[in-house]
């Protein structure tokens, strides 16, 4: 079959061997597949990326500097049933699932970051049936592959523990952006403020439901008229060095500070501006599968307003280029990559 390989940032297409499913496992057609920002940062930074991953573990983890297919944003088609499997879901079904393929001793294998199991940049994959979800009729295969990035989102969402009477901040609006954006609209969240340097980005906030963008270059957002007299939570999306400590110096009294962006280098802060202030923070990973299950039948109902989140739809021979464009925040939302194209 072939797939996008990447070894220590290098990306290029490959015919390699078709997996074959085990136990309990099903062999399916990839039909989309969306690049992350994880997968950007596997491939720019894959030293600190692995170095991180070893010290830490947790699921999503990269742990080797061999060739690996990434992908772990996807909707398939299942085409074959392994062994020892009950068949759920019949050959032709699309369907999602949490990027884990489940192993017996337990150290499973973290789809798109392991050389064991190919992502979703490839025409097939082997995934565990266990943990199949069936995309709803109707919801086209580019919707569903958002299921994954928007249950990030969502989780970041509810980790906040919103009463509803917040402001709300969103510092960055990419993809993790947007989906936190998108997950706060679907609660009827307001005001919802978002800043980005890029406008192309910000227009895609407006669109996903932000009630007022800014650029930070130009405007403070912590100053919006929007966010005065309230309590005011704060989604940290951008996950460059400083950030953290530049919420800090700028937020008021009492903010509560949901960290989403993934920052590998070393960062600094100040604790001592965030004690003076008294200010909480909250580190958020991932999503849980209630969580998971939850934003796929969201996406297919229109909870979640999706239609303008897909800017690009690419194949497997673009992937390596659209690695490169993606530096250029104005014209991107979400990358769709389709095998069959």
């Amino acid at each position: 079959m072939r797939a996008v390989l990447m070894e220590k940032g290098k990306l290029w297409v490959e015919n390699i061997e078709t997996p074959q499913p085990g136990h309990g496992e099903v062999l399916v057609s990839t039909k989309a597949c969306g690049i992350c920002g994880s997968d950007l940062h596997a491939a720019k930074h894959t030293s600190d990326f692995v170095q991180t991953s070893i010290e830490t573990g947790g699921a999503f983890k990269l742990t080797t500097f061999d060739p690996v297919v990434l992908g772990h944003e996807f909707c398939a088609e299942v085409v074959e049933h392994g062994p020892k499997t009950d068949k759920t879901h019949a050959v032709g079904q699309l369907v999602c699932s949490i990027p884990v393929r489940l192993q017996s001793d337990r150290n499973h294998l973290a789809v798109g970051y392991s050389t064991e199991t190919p992502g979703g940049f490839a025409e097939h994959m082997v995934l565990s049936e266990r943990m199949l979800l069936p995309v709803p009729t109707g919801t086209p295969a580019t919707a569903a592959a958002l299921t994954e990035p928007l249950a990030v989102g969502y989780h970041a969402v509810m980790k906040a523990q919103l009463q509803g009477d917040e402001a709300v901040l969103v510092l960055g609006c990419g993809p993790v952006g947007l989906a936190v954006i998108t997950a706060l609209k679907a609660q009827a969240m307001a005001p919802i403020v978002a800043a980005d340097f890029s406008s192309g980005r910000r227009a895609f906030a407006t669109a996903q439901g932000a009630d007022w963008v800014c650029d930070p270059a130009t405007e403070d957002p912590f100053q919006a008229p929007d966010l005065r007299n309230r309590k005011l939570v704060v989604f940290e999306c951008v996950g460059v060095p400083g950030v953290i400590d530049d919420i800090f110096v700028k937020a008021p009294q009492d903010t509560r500070i949901v960290v989403v962006g993934v920052c590998l280098q070393t960062d600094h802060m100040r604790p001592l501006i965030a004690i003076n202030k008294e200010l909480s923070i909250q580190f958020v990973l991932g999503y849980t599968p209630d969580e998971f299950s939850r934003s796929l039948q969201a996406i297919a109902d229109g909870t979640f307003d999706v239609a303008g989140l897909v800017s690009h739809e690419v194949g497997l021979d673009d992937v390596a280029a659209t690695f490169t464009a993606l530096a250029d925040p104005e014209r991107y939302a979400k990358v769709i990559v389709n095998p069959s194209l």
